[in-house]
């Protein structure tokens, strides 16, 4: 695979300065000669700070555009036809609770439809899900039906357009089978695609809400996850959705005007995320998106490292297949703003972080044992130049986010609980250090792999669930523990056998750059290189760990 080459040439680097005298440097620190190649070597650096830059626009434009609430437009006397979907696949754990909670939304019964597109391969959890939806029929009056489908062509995308073709609903409504929606969902997201008057907003193809948390506090990936989570969303998207009236849908906890979809052509498979593949198409034809940070959808963050790897390969690679689909259009033939474009392609490319990243720590130790890097000039330049930017990037979006995430949490933000949120920095960072080898294979197995690739689910465990028993007046319902549904797991383990050795290739490279650096009394850099395979190390161990404990937590359910 093309990501063990990286770190094949780290170890070819590794081995010649290791047995001979470059480490003395080839050219003279600050002659002329030493700043054009020091500063053309650094070229990865540069495309990495391009990328920061474009992150703090956006995270300090909240306060610009974003910040204020979205206006929502009146609902005409008679209410709209509203079809929900709720896609899923061998989902025992957590079925029960999204079909509950989806068809106990507030929304008139003779406007109001559910489809379950159950696409499960496990038999007991077919039964589950007829028997929820039969129970819910008859004590709620709710059309819930089931569409099972003979094959998963497709995948995700093949059971929604299937399902979308059987409704002739005016808005389909996607929640994920990790999602529990709350009762006002419907009442508070479907009047956006309304004028003030109770016309209809037509250019309006989606509204996006935010995604809440059931688990953010359950482990050291959690925490990190709903930082990542309330940065993107609560900022990022915001200011998107204020600033270019653009923003992709996420896959779940949106409403779609259902017009719109069959005009962009419907879902396609091509790309594994065929949520943004549609939102971009939507661009394109002319439509709008909007984010509501406002409405709030819970939802279970992967709870495994394993299930966490697993959602971040499709996302990284399946933005890699959109570029190849739709990079050149919005090059080239999609009439907009040349600030517009700036941004639409930042936005479609961000996933070009990881192979500018990859492809700096695998050169950086080189630079700085040859002295080609600016840390040559002092240590108060290098600290200043590769240590500031991405310390203030993830300061700045941290603290933003923890302030400014206001609908995702019950109660008011006090000092303590800033200082909790922002404490997530660490977790946040170790864990992102540590998935670096693992999104730079995704990310060229999206750039150089087929475009229809198997679609791998994220496993989930129902582990908490949203109750309001215990919650004060006005107070958001706290999640809980709760036992999920019992029976045998589905959850397969698939290794990726090159992004394992990938892994395993980087961690020996960072180490071994640790103590060479170490010997040579290189300190800083040791710490850094040795903390780099540690933080790969741990993401690794724990994902062995974890899966280790299900595995056995499974045969003592049996």
């Amino acid at each position: 695979m093309p990501s063990l080459a990286a770190f094949a040439v780290s170890a070819g680097l590794f081995v010649y300065l290791a047995t001979s005298d470059a480490g003395a440097g080839w050219l003279k620190v600050r002659s002329a000669d030493w700043w054009a190649i020091t500063t053309a070597l650094h070229l990865p650096y540069f495309v990495i700070l391009l990328f920061l830059v474009g992150g703090l626009v956006e995270r300090l434009g909240f306060f610009w555009r974003g910040r204020a609430p979205e206006p929502a437009g009146r609902l005409p006397v008679e209410y709209p036809t509203v079809c929900v979907q709720l896609p899923m696949f061998n989902e025992r754990a957590v079925a029960r609770r999204t079909i509950e909670a989806a068809c106990a939304m507030n929304w008139p019964a003779d406007r109001f439809s559910v489809q379950v597109l159950d696409d499960s391969t496990d038999e007991d959890t077919r039964r589950l899900v007829e028997d929820v939806c039969a129970r819910v029929r008859l004590s709620t009056g709710v059309n819930c039906r089931v569409l099972h489908r003979d094959d998963r062509q497709g995948y995700k995308a093949g059971a929604l357009e299937e399902g979308r073709k059987a409704t002739d609903a005016e808005f389909l409504v996607i929640f994920d089978a990790d999602f529990v929606p709350p009762r006002d969902f419907l009442i508070r997201t479907v009047p956006h695609f309304y004028l003030a008057d109770g016309e209809p907003d037509a250019r309006l193809a989606l509204v996006q809400a935010q995604w809440g948390h059931l688990n953010h506090d359950e482990s050291f990936l959690t925490l990190a996850q709903s930082l990542w989570v309330d940065d993107h969303h609560t900022l990022q998207m915001s200011w998107r959705s204020a600033v270019w009236r653009f923003v992709n849908f996420t896959g779940t906890g949106g409403v779609w005007r259902a017009s719109a979809i069959e005009a962009a052509g419907g879902w396609r498979a091509a790309s594994l995320v065929e949520d943004c593949e549609l939102s971009f198409r939507h661009l394109f034809a002319g439509y709008r998106t909007k984010f509501v940070k406002e409405i709030v959808v819970p939802a279970e963050l992967p709870a495994t490292y394993t299930a966490y790897k697993r959602q971040q390969k499709r996302w990284t690679q399946g933005w890699v297949q959109l570029q190849r689909m739709h990079l050149a259009t919005l090059l080239f033939r999609f009439q907009c703003s040349w600030l517009r474009r700036i941004h639409l392609i930042y936005h479609m490319c961000i996933s070009w972080q990881w192979p500018a990243w990859a492809i700096w720590i695998t050169l950086l130790p080189f630079l700085i044992y040859t002295d080609h890097w600016f840390g040559s000039l002092g240590i108060a330049v290098g600290a200043s130049l590769y240590l500031l930017p991405a310390s203030l990037w993830v300061v700045v979006a941290a603290t933003v986010a923890s302030l400014e995430t206001k609908h995702t949490y019950s109660g008011s933000i006090t000092p303590s609980t800033f200082l909790r949120r922002l404490g997530r920095i660490v977790p946040h960072t170790v864990i992102n250090a540590g998935m670096l080898p693992h999104q730079f294979s995704a990310f060229l197995e999206g750039l150089f792999g087929p475009l229809h690739s198997e679609f791998e689910r994220t496993p989930k465990t129902a582990s908490v669930t949203p109750t309001s028993s215990d919650s004060g007046p006005g107070e958001r319902p706290r999640p809980v523990a709760r036992r999920a549904e019992t029976g045998k797991t589905t959850d397969g383990v698939k290794i990726h056998w090159p992004y394992a050795l990938t892994e395993a290739s980087y961690v020996v490279s960072q180490f071994a750059w640790a103590v060479l650096f170490a010997a040579d009394g290189l300190i800083l850099p040791a710490i850094g290189a040795g903390f780099l395979a540690a933080c790969v190390v741990y993401v690794g161990s724990s994902t062995v760990t974890m899966q280790a404990k299900l595995a056995t937590s499974s045969t003592e359910a049996h």
